[in-house]
């Protein structure tokens, strides 16, 4: 039975469990163009890699009811929520021949049904978007299927997870090297400080073999009760093209209701030959739940 939390719980797990997740797909949809995929044009390609990833799926998921089976205690805990929801957009502009703008959802859950509590974690995530330069358009889409462990300290958390993951590009003109699909395996960290009226430090990242991608991101700033600020940076890079990089600021932890909400902007600075820098901007919402 699905069960919404007060609102009070929504704390810094929210934010830690969100970005976790996000790592390494495609969380800047518009900073990478890619996405939005041709479902039609996916299919052909997306019919090769389907039993890759599905046996991988498998194997994940009776590795995750291993991990559950293994602590039954903790799968009773009181009162406890059990799973973290997220969804955001995302926008990048550079001028009116470059551009690019993405969503991605996904989610975050405890397998010893207790998310407030060290222990298996199982994350999955979905993303599409859509991105336009002077020389080419990207649609893309991306889906991955992690299990890992959550580490609770007093003053921060640690996740680190393992999995597979899918990418399919759909690019105008053909030919590049990151044109199509590509299915691979995925390894992703997440670290977040969470002592309130004090400095906040938060890192995620990942590496994936489809299309030899590397995602990086780290924030610092100051963490009040309600409130979280400060600075950021972000690095991508795959097989593609030169990385780019993020410099802004960001504003998290703003409290809607069930929801918790962040907000991210500033310059994004293209490596690649041909590409413009410009600005970026992106929306994030949160929620814990029960689905026990």
């Amino acid at each position: 039975m699905l069960r919404w939390p007060d609102a009070d719980y929504l704390s810094d797990l929210s934010g830690f469990c969100l970005r976790a997740a996000r790592a390494g797909q495609f969380i800047a949809a518009g900073f990478r163009g890619k996405s939005m995929t041709k479902f039609k044009a996916c299919s052909v390609s997306a019919r090769k890699v389907l039993p890759t990833v599905l046996l991988g799926a498998g194997m994940l998921l009776s590795a995750a009811n291993g991990a559950l089976a293994a602590d039954p205690e903790a799968a009773y805990a009181p009162d406890a929520n059990d799973t973290v929801i997220y969804w955001g957009l995302d926008y990048s502009h550079a001028n009116s021949s470059q551009y690019g703008v993405g969503f991605d959802a996904g989610f975050v859950t405890a397998l010893n049904r207790n998310i407030d509590a060290s222990g298996w974690i199982l994350t999955g995530s979905a993303g599409i978007s859509r991105s336009q330069t002077l020389v080419a358009n990207t649609e893309s889409f991306n889906t991955s299927l992690l299990i890992g462990y959550l580490w609770q300290g007093p003053r921060s958390y640690f996740s680190l997870s393992g999995g597979v993951n899918y990418i399919y590009n759909d690019e105008t003109p053909p030919g590049s090297p990151t044109d199509g699909g590509e299915a691979g395996v995925i390894a992703q960290y997440g670290f977040e400080t969470k002592a309130e009226n004090a400095l906040y430090f938060q890192s995620y990242g990942s590496i994936s073999s489809a299309y030899s991608s590397v995602y990086f991101h780290a924030k610092g700033g100051y963490k009040t009760s309600s409130l979280k600020f400060g600075a950021e940076f972000t690095v991508y890079d795959d097989k593609g093209s030169s990385e780019t990089m993020r410099y802004g600021v960001f504003l998290g932890d703003i409290p809607l209701g069930r929801l918790t909400m962040g907000v991210s902007a500033g310059y994004q600075d293209e490596r690649s030959p041909g590409k413009r820098d410009g600005f970026y901007s992106l929306v994030e919402f949160s929620m814990p739940i029960s689905i026990r």
